[in-house]
């Protein structure tokens, strides 16, 4: 198969041709989702007909913007594409799980529990267990409220996008500010957070 001449039929809207390049790289496609989503991971965190979908777009995409003085052929530039998708995909996975499974209250320090401060009108009998994780969720959603009143609803999207893990500069793209503007906020409610009790 000449790729660059299939190559040039799609970019002249042959599509049965994207059709046939498609299934020409489905086999290094399932080989990049067997190894980053099964052997890496010992389980799926990607269906194998999602990420067939995001290759498919990928190619697509890849198609007009490779360019023929580029070292690497066509084929190699879409296989490093395929794989950086592919860890992309990783980790918004890996995020969102860990995201689920545990409420992450962490700003560098944590704060000291005072259950009289923050649940003083809750009735509670010694028979009542919760859960660490339940604990931790409402006196997290607390503290929120109290940062939205004190600072603003910006503050608060700068955290939720921080503790799941986004860096200060994708924080700053996402919500059109400096990464400085970001820092600085942040820091703000770092040093408020960590004097909280007083």
């Amino acid at each position: 198969m000449n790729i660059y001449e299939s190559i040039y039929l799609i970019q002249m809207n042959d599509f049965y041709e994207m059709n046939n390049l498609i299934q020409y790289y489905r086999p290094m496609v399932t080989e990049i989702w067997a190894d980053i989503f099964v052997r890496k991971t010992n389980t799926i965190l990607c269906d194998r007909d999602e990420f067939y979908r995001h290759a498919d777009l990928l190619l697509y995409r890849c198609i007009f913007e490779y360019r023929m003085d580029r070292v690497l052929t066509f084929t190699s530039f879409y296989r490093k594409c395929t794989k950086n998708k592919a860890y992309d995909i990783l980790r918004q996975a890996l995020r969102k799980q860990c995201y689920l499974n545990q409420v992450n209250i962490s700003l560098d320090q944590k704060i000291k529990e005072d259950t009289n401060m923050y649940y003083n009108g809750v009735q509670m009998t010694d028979s009542l267990e919760i859960h660490d994780i339940v604990i931790d969720k409402l006196m997290w959603e607390h503290i929120k409220n109290r940062i939205s009143k004190v600072f603003g609803k910006e503050y608060i999207q700068i955290i939720n996008l921080r503790t799941e893990g986004y860096t200060y500069q994708y924080i700053a793209k996402e919500l059109g500010l400096s990464y400085s503007k970001v820092n600085f906020m942040f820091e703000k409610i770092k040093k408020w957070y960590t004097t909280i009790d007083s």
